[in-house]
């Protein structure tokens, strides 16, 4: 069933997302405040990572964007590990800003490791996992309150094949395109977001003062899969909204290998674009 949260338009059957899940994730002054604390963390453990190349880590996603099935995102090696925010209360009990079981399952649907970042009540990051990257395995604290921590550069193995993701493929194309709304056309008002299945996946505000929205869809070039179709419905609904409509076709490649996207290696995106 097709639903609808102000802009966005989503399928519930197949993204698993509702009204109000949407509107629980809209909290920006009390989850944004978090994201410069756990990225100063983050790149602070920089020097004493040893055991991983700097090639090795590489973040994807590092900003506050709705909807969301995990906060922080970003690549050990040949994983992808996702960082959920969580708070302890003053007894030390974890309190979720979400449905965390929603946001493990979307994670593992999209082969990605669901981690728990806590935070105590005056916003520090709690160290009860013992580790350096206060990192907790989120499966086993949601399924058996277990404390495990997670260790991305000692946990993940060296030399393994991983192919990226569907949330991946779709979000390098989104930060692409965004990067050339900043950067080359100077846009100032962007709001964008890769949730698999939820569109449009960026919205801006031209020189002109026109609104536009863009659907996104990827497709891994010499695959054996058909080129994505764009929803009828929801293109027909955008096309009511006063602006510029964009339909984009992202093909995305690697000049190393054919038909498959290995994790860790470059991607080469083209762009086709029909403007509606």
């Amino acid at each position: 069933m097709l639903e609808q949260k102000g802009q966005l338009f989503f399928d519930t059957e197949e993204t698993g997302l509702t009204v109000k899940r949407i509107e629980k994730m809209i909290r920006e002054d009390e989850i944004s405040p978090l994201y410069p604390i756990a990225i100063d963390h983050f790149l602070n453990l920089t020097p004493l990572i040893t055991t991983c190349a700097p090639k090795d880590l590489q973040w994807l996603k590092m900003e506050y964007t709705v909807p969301y099935f995990m906060d922080l995102a970003f690549r050990c090696r040949s994983n992808v590990y996702g960082v959920i925010f969580t708070r302890l209360d003053e007894k030390g009990k974890m309190e979720y800003f979400n449905n965390l079981g929603f946001q493990i399952d979307k994670c593992r649907k999209y082969n990605i490791i669901p981690t728990l970042l806590p935070f105590t009540p005056d916003n520090t990051i709690s160290s009860i996992s013992g580790d350096k990257w206060c990192l907790i395995d989120a499966e086993s604290y949601w399924n058996e309150g277990r404390i495990i921590p997670v260790k991305p550069d000692e946990d993940t193995p060296v030399g393994v094949y991983a192919s990226m993701g569907e949330w991946e493929q779709l979000n390098n194309a989104v930060m692409a395109y965004v990067e050339d709304l900043c950067n080359k056309a100077k846009v100032k008002e962007c709001l964008y977001q890769s949730f698999p299945g939820t569109d449009p996946s960026i919205c801006w505000i031209d020189k002109d003062g026109v609104f536009n929205w863009m659907i996104i869809r990827t497709i891994i070039e010499d695959s054996d899969k058909d080129k994505p179709n764009f929803p009828e419905e929801v293109v027909e609904k955008l096309k009511k909204v006063k602006g510029k409509g964009h339909l984009c076709t992202a093909i995305l490649s690697n000049p190393r290998t054919k038909g498959v996207l290995p994790r860790g290696e470059g991607v080469d995106i083209r762009m086709e674009i029909e403007d509606i």
